[in-house]
């Protein structure tokens, strides 16, 4: 009891100072000492650039743990690991923002041509309980095809990776080359891309009687498989090398340094990695077996230069074939010699011709030296010649000869001015007068300035416009002017707003204001078909002459239409555009006709903007003035509106008028485009379905989504088309993929759904591209089903005689019932999206999903789960048993141009090629 007693101070006791100095080590924790803060904070940052093959992720946290190994023995540097892809690690190692170069052999061969790098260590990796620090490939074929050693492929189909794969392919071709065949023509090669397993598949499936792959794969394939019957292509047995291998081996990735690694740094990184245990933290994190000295990879730049040259440059071209291009450079020195003493005969004999054709024209014309004496005229220069003149011309002087006045030069003919003109370019254009026995006649000049041998001389075209110039003075009334009324017409309106607001107000000058008003007659189609047009037509202009004599006479009045007028008025400041407007409108009410149609009362929708001196786009101040308008009118009329800018009904129709024009563009400029989002099976052995989904690209070259055209579309009856260019260019594309690719799946519109023709289109298109119909399946939506049931009826049965599969899409997100279910019968039925979505949080929605699997069950039909975008929603699903899955958790849309068909996403794990 006493020995208790004495120890319980001490254990309390014991617990504080336990207590207190685990919260002293907490808050050194997590506030490190400031000077080891400070000294991280000074060190200098080393890059060290990862290729990141299998995510940037997962690089950074397989390799961070070796550059925070170098920064603890390198004081006063802190190592940085860069993850980049393959163009990305490029291109920093060319731009010299790397240090430091983790990557595969072959791209560090490619980086030596580039720029100053060498290794400074080998990557170890553990093979079969063993180090290994080189890395090789077999050439693999199935046993029985009769490829006993290497020499027997000639002819034979052989598959890798890509073309540019190290292990994949690169040390298939040289082993090839090594047992004496000629890989460029002896051999075809199939590349099937990444992974691994698809060179696997291509042999499997017979489409390549051989293929490459790194030896570690192999050997993990085959004990991953063992009843695959893969059997490398002769002897594969390497000493010292534990994978069956058939090609030449390589190093694996070098650690190298560039040339901005500080000075020093490098040697010590080579030491400090090539002593780091196999046990260390850094390598076990890396899954590495260490590091040792460096390789010669002399041997992967002799595979690149080899199997991957270099593309032809002009500089390689000119090193291989300068004397051809001085050969050729002498010839056409020569032809242009010949060329120019041909062109020196030709420029006589031209200038000979130029004097006769001088002579002949119809046009006056002078030509005369730079003081302006006269050196050649023709004969119809003399209509313009001084009459008192004795009819010789040579050598006068040419003011003397006419009687010139020009626009914007000197009262009387001055030659200097004509020089002038020309001075600053080689022709230029001078309106002016000739008076001529007291006759006057507008002319125009032609100036042309020329360089002869004996100086400068000019060439004067004299041209009688007096005629032309009535006519356009006329022309140009009548192009700015209404026929009937004589007011300004809508062009010359939007003209002068142009000019009499120039959008800027001038400097210490207030901002003066204006109103536009626009006007619409109420019932005036209804008054001409009372009246007559004749009728209709003395009421506009009269009306037209009643507004100039009411109006101020700074009003300047247009006729906008066929009953339309606008006004612009200055705004005195007493009052406001409204009251301005409400003045017009008791102009309209108090005309009336001289005659006996005295008893006619005009009404108008009148509308109004305010328009300021500094407004930047007065002449969009029209539309405002008429979408008023247009709200009076809509009011009921004979009112003012003034406009708001709040008018979405207007603005909302314009947009659609824009988007449906938008739209036409890009049916009638083919800027259509499909793309491919795949549909899934959740078990092997279904063929994989492709839905394929329209993509307008807009005028900019931007591509679009079509539901903000759909609306527009359908509205405006263009459905049709548009499924109609789906059907064709899907079809297209099936014809061209292997039948292994899988179905297509097309949606129709409610508009092709009942449209007669749709079936014998669908016929025409099949036939033409010789498409399999089992290949297609058209998906339907329930809604475009319900609007009319009998037509969906009879075009779901037509379509499954030819032999296309029917697909009911969005079901259980409308208004379609089981028993139109049971009537229609789809082969597919595709669950709404956005029950999917619903499925982690309402527990209806997984009711409503789990009867319609039950329900597709029975009716034989499969069942395909859209939007699945979370890996819970794909769990839930697939418990359900759905046979499809579809959404951007597999795979997302792609264009056709660009395949549109690449695989899905899988599980498999990285490789290394």
């Amino acid at each position: 009891m006493g020995g208790v007693q004495t120890g319980r101070p001490f254990v309390v006791g014991g617990r504080r100072i336990a207590f207190a100095l685990f919260a002293l080590a907490w808050v050194w924790l997590v506030n490190p000492a400031p000077a080891q803060a400070d000294r991280d904070a000074a060190a200098t940052s080393i890059q060290v650039g990862v290729l990141a093959y299998a995510g940037k992720d997962e690089a950074l946290g397989r390799w961070q743990p070796t550059a925070d190994y170098l920064s603890e023995r390198n004081p006063g540097y802190r190592f940085v690991i860069k993850p980049l892809f393959l163009s990305e690690l490029r291109n920093a190692f060319v731009e010299g923002r790397l240090d430091f170069v983790l990557t595969q052999s072959l791209q560090y061969a490619e980086l030596s041509r580039l720029d100053s790098i060498w290794p400074l260590a080998t990557l170890v990796v553990e093979a079969n309980g063993q180090p290994l620090e080189q890395l090789g490939a077999v050439i693999f074929t199935r046993q029985g095809t009769g490829f006993a050693e290497l020499d027997d492929l000639v002819g034979a189909r052989v598959a890798g990776t890509s073309p540019n794969a190290l292990g994949g392919w690169l040390l298939g071709m040289q082993a090839l080359e090594n047992a004496g065949l000629d890989v460029e023509h002896e051999i075809t090669p199939i590349f099937t891309g990444l992974p691994l397993e698809a060179v696997v598949d291509a042999v499997l499936d017979g489409r390549a009687h051989a293929g490459v792959v790194r030896s570690s794969f192999f050997q993990s394939y085959l004990e991953a498989y063992p009843d695959s019957r893969l059997v490398p292509v002769g002897d594969a047995a390497r000493e010292g090398f534990p994978y069956p291998s058939n090609t030449p081996l390589v190093p694996e990735w070098p650690f190298a340094a560039t040339r901005h690694a500080p000075d020093g740094l490098a040697a010590g990184v080579a030491r400090q990695l090539i002593a780091m245990p196999a046990d260390a933290p850094a390598a076990e994190q890396a899954r590495i077996a260490g590091w040792r000295p460096p390789l010669d990879y002399s041997i992967v730049e002799r595979l690149r230069d080899k199997w991957l040259p270099d593309p032809i440059s002009p500089a390689s071209l000119l090193r291989h074939f300068w004397h051809y291009f001085v050969l050729v450079l002498a010839v056409l020195l020569a032809l242009f010699a010949w060329q120019a003493r041909r062109a020196t005969k030709r420029l006589g004999a031209e200038k000979r011709r130029l004097r006769r054709a001088f002579s002949g024209l119809h046009t006056g014309a002078v030509l005369t030296d730079a003081s302006g004496t006269i050196l050649l005229t023709n004969r119809a220069v003399e209509g313009f010649a001084r009459a008192d003149l004795d009819g010789e011309l040579f050598g006068r002087p040419f003011c003397e000869v006419f009687n010139l006045q020009t626009e914007g030069l000197s009262p009387q003919c001055s030659f200097s001015d004509l020089v002038e003109t020309v001075e600053t370019q080689e022709t230029c254009s001078v309106d002016g007068m000739i008076e001529r026995d007291k006759q006057r006649f507008d002319v125009n000049l032609k100036l042309s300035r020329i360089e002869a041998e004996g100086g400068t001389q000019l060439l004067v075209s004299m041209l009688d416009v007096t005629d032309l110039r009535s006519a356009n003075a006329l022309l140009s009334y009548r192009a700015n002017h209404d026929r009937l009324t004589g007011v300004l017409n809508r062009e010359a309106m939007e003209e002068f707003l142009s000019q009499a607001m120039p959008g800027r107000a001038p400097r210490n000058e207030p901002v003066h204001a204006s109103c536009l008003v626009w006007t619409d007659l109420d019932e005036f189609r209804l008054l001409n078909e009372i009246g007559s047009r004749e009728l209709g037509d003395r009421i506009l202009a009269s009306l037209a002459s009643h507004f100039s004599l009411e109006l101020p006479s700074d009003a300047v009045l247009a006729r906008m239409g066929v009953d339309e007028f606008a006004i612009w008025m200055p705004l005195a400041s007493r009052d406001t555009c409204a009251l301005v407007a409400r003045e017009v409108l008791e102009i309209i009410h108090a005309f009336r006709l001289p005659d006996e149609h005295e008893h006619l009362r005009l009404k108008a929708s009148v509308g109004v903007t305010r328009i300021d001196s500094d407004d930047l786009l007065a002449s969009r101040r029209l539309e405002d003035a008429e979408r008023a308008c247009q709200s009076a009118q809509r009011l009921g009329g004979d009112r003012v509106v003034q406009f708001s800018g709040e008018d979405t009904e207007m603005l909302e129709r314009e947009q659609q008028i824009q988007r449906y024009n938008a739209l036409r563009a890009a049916i009638a400029e083919d800027r259509l485009n499909l793309a491919a989002q795949h549909i899934v099976p959740v078990k092997a052995g279904i063929p994989m379905l492709h839905e394929m989904l329209l993509r307008v690209t807009d005028a900019d070259g931007r591509l679009r989504f079509p539901s903000e055209y759909i609306e527009i579309a359908e509205k405006h009856h263009a459905m049709g088309e548009i499924d109609r260019w789906v059907i064709r260019h899907s079809c297209r594309w099936l014809a061209r993929q292997p039948p292994d690719r899988g179905t297509v799946s097309i949606n129709l519109s409610a508009h092709s759904v009942q449209d007669p023709e749709m079936l014998e289109f669908i016929r025409h298109e099949l036939g033409e591209w010789n498409v399999d119909p089992a290949r297609v399946v058209f998906e339907i939506t329930e809604t475009a089903a319900i609007v009319n049931l009998d037509q969906a009826e009879r075009l779901i049965g037509a379509m499954r005689r030819i032999g296309c599969r029917f697909a009911l899409d969005d079901f259980g997100g409308g208004f379609l019932s089981f028993e139109y279910l049971r009537r229609l019968n789809p082969d597919i039925i595709k669950i709404d999206g956005r029950l999917v979505e619903d499925l982690s949080h309402d527990p209806v929605a997984a009711v409503i999903v789990s009867a319609i699997v039950q329900v597709s069950r029975v009716m034989g039909a499969q069942t395909v789960a859209e939007w699945v975008e979370t890996d819970d929603q794909y769990r839930q699903v697939t418990e359900m048993g759905v046979d499809y899955i579809q959404g951007f958790l597999l795979h997302r849309p792609t264009p056709l141009d660009n395949g549109g068909a690449e695989p899905s996403r899988g599980h498999a794990g990285p490789d290394l090629v």
